[in-house]
C-alpha cells in the first residue's frame, strides 16, 4: 500500500501540466539577466537586480515539496540536484577552457581557476560568472527542502526563514572571511539566508494553488503596489540597490524591509506580466526561452564576449545573440541526441 501511495504521487507529479506563464516568468527573468550584463552599471541594471534572481527563487519554490523517506530524498538528489552538478562541472571545466584558450592565457591560468568550481561563489568570474547562482540555488533548494521536511508547522517554517533573511540583512559581505581575495563563503553559502526566503515564500504562497494570481483581485493590487514602487523611486523617496553575488545590498529603507518588499512584489508583478503574455495571439517564443534558462544562463557570458571581440556593440544585437543562441545549441543537441540514439526493435 505504501508502494502504490509513492507510485501514484511520483505519476501525478510527472504527469503535473505545465503552466505556461511560469515558463514566460523564467524567460523575462533570463532575458533580465543577459540584459544586466549588456548595460553593466547602468541604472536599467541596478533596477533589474532589484527582482530576477529573487524571481528564480521564488518560482523554485513553487516545485520543493516535503519529503517523508529515503526514497523520496533519493528521486530529489536525483531530479534537482545530480544532473545541475554535472552541467556544472562539466560546463564549468569547458569555458574555463574556452576562456583560456580565447584569450591566449597559459596554463598557470587554467590551473588557478579550474579549482574556482570547487569553492565557487566570487572566485567565479569571466565566462562562469554566472555559475554563483547554481551553487546558491542548489544549497537553497535543499536547506528549504529539508526545512519543510522536518516540520509542517508554517509558524516555525516561516519564523526560520525570517531569520536567516534578517541575520542575512544584518552585514555587508562576510568581512570576516576571505578567499582569493574575495569577502565571501565558499558557494555563497551565506546568500542563502536570503535566498532560502525567496524559495520558502513561493513554496507557501504558490505549491497548493499557483493560480490564485491570476485573478484580478490578486493581480491588479500587485501590479498597482509594484508601480508605486517603481514611481517613488524615480521620484528619489528611496533607493535600494541589490547584489547578491556580492552579498551587497544598499536601502534609504532599513535593508531587511527592502529585502522582504520590493523584490517579492516585483517578483510578483512580473508574473501578473507573464500571466497576460500567455494569452496574448504572440508571444514571441517566450515560453521556449523560459524552458531553457539554465543554458542561457551557462552560456550568454561566453557569447557577450565573442559579439565584444568581433566588434558588436549594439545592446539590442547583444541581447538577441546571448538569449537566442543558448536555445538555438540546445535544440540542435537534443536533435542530434535524437537522430543519434534511435531506438531499434
Amino acid at each position: 500500500m505504501l508502494i502504490n501511495k509513492h507510485l501514484e504521487k511520483t505519476v501525478a507529479t510527472l504527469n503535473r501540466p505545465r503552466i505556461e506563464w511560469i515558463d514566460i516568468a523564467k524567460a523575462y527573468g533570463i532575458i533580465a539577466i543577459v540584459l544586466g550584463h549588456v548595460l553593466p552599471g547602468s541604472s536599467v541594471a541596478h533596477f533589474l537586480y532589484w527582482w530576477h534572481i529573487p524571481l528564480f527563487f521564488i518560482i523554485a519554490g513553487i516545485f520543493l515539496e516535503p519529503l517523508t523517506n529515503v526514497d523520496d530524498w533519493h528521486r530529489f538528489y536525483e531530479r534537482r540536484i545530480k544532473r545541475d552538478l554535472f552541467s556544472y562541472v562539466s560546463l564549468g571545466i569547458l569555458l574555463i577552457c574556452l576562456y583560456t584558450v580565447i584569450h591566449h592565457k597559459g596554463t598557470q591560468f587554467l590551473m588557478t581557476h579550474l579549482p574556482d568550481l570547487i569553492i565557487g561563489g566570487r572566485t567565479l568570474n569571466f565566462y562562469t560568472s554566472t555559475f554563483w547562482f547554481v551553487n546558491a540555488y542548489l544549497l537553497t533548494i535543499g536547506v528549504v527542502t529539508i526545512l519543510i521536511s522536518l516540520t509542517k508547522n508554517r509558524i516555525i517554517q516561516f519564523a526560520v526563514v525570517v531569520s536567516g533573511l534578517l541575520l542575512g540583512a544584518s552585514y555587508q559581505q562576510v568581512t570576516w572571511m576571505h578567499i582569493n581575495g574575495f569577502a565571501m563563503m565558499p558557494w555563497s553559502m551565506d546568500t542563502v539566508l536570503i535566498t532560502a526566503f525567496y524559495t520558502y515564500l513561493g513554496y507557501l504562497l504558490f505549491h497548493v494553488n499557483p493560480r490564485w494570481i491570476e485573478r484580478a483581485k490578486a493581480a491588479i493590487p500587485i501590479v498597482m503596489t509594484a508601480a508605486i514602487i517603481i514611481f517613488i523611486h524615480l521620484e528619489g523617496e528611496f533607493n535600494f540597490r541589490l547584489s547578491l553575488k556580492s552579498h551587497l545590498i544598499q536601502s534609504s529603507l532599513p535593508r531587511w524591509v527592502a529585502l522582504a518588499t520590493v523584490p517579492v512584489i516585483l517578483t510578483l508583478a512580473i508574473m501578473v506580466c507573464a500571466y497576460v503574455t500567455s494569452h496574448l495571439p504572440i508571444k514571441f517564443g517566450l515560453s521556449l526561452i523560459g524552458r531553457h534558462t539554465l543554458a542561457i544562463m551557462y552560456g550568454h557570458k561566453i557569447l557577450l564576449d565573442c559579439c565584444r571581440l568581433i566588434g558588436i556593440d549594439n545592446p539590442l544585437v547583444k541581447l538577441a545573440v546571448g538569449v537566442i543562441f543558448p536555445v538555438i545549441i540546445v535544440l540542435v543537441g537534443q536533435r542530434v541526441q535524437r537522430l543519434i540514439f534511435v531506438p531499434t526493435y
